[in-house]
């Protein structure tokens, strides 16, 4: 890999405020506009006297004009009769920070994209005569500073997108694919996309469709594989060129097996890395606490970060990875294995490994570490090139076998191994603890299901979210060094 990304992310796991809009038919107008008054006196007498920001919105559509009424918080509805939206208006209220929305959309048959509209005025085609092919959402002021805006659409032919942020493009450009429905979330500053909302799951990995993308009508992306094309760092930016042509690349492409996008919108700049192909070709080791990833991302859908493989057991140790085999040994299709001889058999490129909650009870930290190290050692011998990701261990609560698992041994596992990883090759430290803790150094009441050592799912979106996070960070990182490293001009390429 050649760096180590020094990063500690810390995943915030967020309360969202969502919105999503339904088109009302022409015969329900009158009504439409009584109830959407109706709505908007109750949403701003309600927000008026909150803290927290919120949004809300309006948005209208042919034959039933600008009343489909002002939604807010988990109403989630699609349009009826697989009509268009032609209009948006939208406004924050709030009394948490100052600041406001923008937003401004781009409609069928139109090269340029309306100007921007601010709190509450109408964007799009007032009167219903065109339809919104696109859309773009942005705070304004402090509220920028702490807040997010998150949002994606339902289009035609596509389904629904995955989420755009802050100003990106959600919705088709190019295609004339009308967008049906909205959703739209207000996160806490750099806590990540969403993910499933509603229970609702995007059907595509991206946010907009572009004919001046890579993106391939129909599927969910169509990633060009390049593995060949040199990546370019220019004013402040990494671009990817086409060795014969000379030309920048824009879309997903996929370099040694992994992705990035190369903004179209942004003249080909590097924008993302496309975290579902590393985690599909990841695998997730540990015992009973890592375990509980399996339902966490079974409830997110199979499609979920690529299908990760987790492959953990209740009560797993390091004493347990013996060549004899035992009940606690890892499993998978049905065999037991070894971690080296699992890794090996389902061909994953990325452990990631979180241990130690078990082997840490009745003896030292150290002990415990030399085991670590050993443990890694002989994956990586059996698999040359694999890359190993120590998950830091998870913090306990409460008082119960304190005396043979403290979180003061567990910090001093953490230390020991992320001393280990700095001084070896291929091996990184996640820090997935820190989020997990409250100001006392034990998990977070709301993160526990025992109140002891397992965790609930809002635990483990917290920890999914900050291995995410540290991933995508890692390997933009790597792809600016790369660039950087790379001698020849586009020119000489």
């Amino acid at each position: 890999m050649g760096i180590k990304n020094k990063l500690s992310s810390a995943a915030v796991v967020a309360a969202a405020f969502i919105v999503t809009f339904t088109v009302i038919p022409s015969r329900e107008r009158v009504l439409a506009d009584r109830l959407g008054v109706q709505s908007r006196i109750e949403i701003l007498k309600r927000d008026a006297s909150s803290d927290s920001m919120h949004v809300y919105y309006e948005t209208g559509g042919k034959s039933y004009g600008n009343k489909n009424g002002w939604k807010s918080k988990g109403q989630m509805n699609a349009a009826n009769n697989n009509k268009a939206l032609t209009s948006i208006s939208m406004k924050l209220s709030g009394k948490e920070y100052s600041g406001g929305i923008r937003y401004r959309v781009l409609l069928k048959g139109k090269e340029k994209w309306n100007g921007w509209a601010v709190d509450g005025k109408v964007s799009g085609s007032a009167d219903g005569s065109n339809r919104i092919d696109a859309i773009k959402i942005e705070l304004t002021g402090d509220v920028k500073q702490h807040y997010d805006v998150c949002y994606r659409t339902l289009t035609e032919s596509y389904g629904w997108l995955n989420w755009a942020k802050n100003g990106e493009v959600s919705g088709t450009v190019g295609y004339s694919k009308k967008v049906l429905a909205i959703q739209v979330v207000l996160v806490p500053k750099d806590s990540g996309l969403p993910g499933n909302v509603a229970g609702i799951a995007s059907k595509q990995e991206t946010a907009s469709m572009s004919k001046e993308s890579a993106m391939s009508p129909g599927a969910e992306y169509k990633a060009e594989i390049g593995p060949n094309y040199p990546l370019k760092y220019e004013n402040d930016a990494v671009y990817c060129y086409d060795p014969s042509t000379k030309e920048k690349k824009t879309g997903w492409i996929r370099i040694n097996g992994l992705t990035y996008y190369f903004d179209p919108q942004k003249n080909g700049q590097m924008t993302d890395f496309g975290v579902d192909a590393f985690f599909s070709q990841s695998v997730f080791i540990g015992n009973s606490t890592s375990e509980g990833l399996t339902t966490y991302f079974n409830s997110k859908g199979k499609d979920y970060l690529g299908g990760p493989l987790v492959a953990a057991k209740v009560s797993y140790t390091f004493n347990s990875d013996k060549s004899k085999l035992d009940g606690y040994m890892l499993k998978y299709k049905g065999g037991q294995y070894q971690a080296k001889a699992l890794v090996k058999k389902c061909g994953a490129k990325y452990a990631l490994i979180m241990m130690g909650t078990n082997d840490l009870v009745g003896t030292s930290a150290a002990n415990v570490a030399k085991k670590y190290n050993s443990y890694i050692e002989g994956i990586q011998k059996e698999n040359p090139g694999v890359v190993i990701y120590i998950q830091s261990t998870t913090p306990r609560r409460g008082t119960k076998n304190e005396k043979n698992l403290s979180n003061g041994n567990i910090n001093e596992l953490n230390k020991l191994m992320k001393k280990y990883a700095d001084s070896h090759k291929d091996v990184y430290f996640i820090d997935i603890s820190t989020p997990l803790k409250d100001s006392s150094g034990e998990m977070k009441k709301e993160y526990s299901s025992d109140g002891y050592v397992h965790l609930n799912m809002k635990g483990y979106k917290a920890w999914v979210n900050t291995v995410v996070d540290y991933v995508r960070a890692q390997y933009i990182e790597k792809a600016v060094e790369d660039a950087k490293a790379s001698a020849a001009s586009p020119q000489d390429t």
